[in-house]
């Protein structure tokens, strides 16, 4: 009755984070990008005194976060696909 000592101390599999998690990731850098252009939009808007510039940056945000999902899916980096 002698126990055996399991060759590593780690799990049997490795610990990957699920890929569902990059459709959640992509609506936060658009909402971002709409906060950001739109606070952007609205200092403008304050300082020049126009009515236009608040409409122009909330859908240039959204692009510009749209821009930046596609770019970190692409192009994520080297440790997102490294095993933990």
């Amino acid at each position: 009755m002698t126990a055996k000592k399991a060759a590593h101390d780690g799990p049997d599999h490795p610990v990957v984070p699920p890929k569902s998690q990059s459709g959640k990731l992509d609506y936060t850098y658009i909402i971002g990008g709409i906060l950001l252009w739109g606070l952007i939009g609205w200092g403008l808007e304050f300082m020049l005194q126009t009515g236009w510039i608040l409409f122009a940056a909330l859908p240039l945000g959204a692009l510009c976060g749209y821009y930046l999902a596609r770019h970190h899916q692409r192009h994520g980096r080297p440790d997102d696909e490294r095993q933990q």
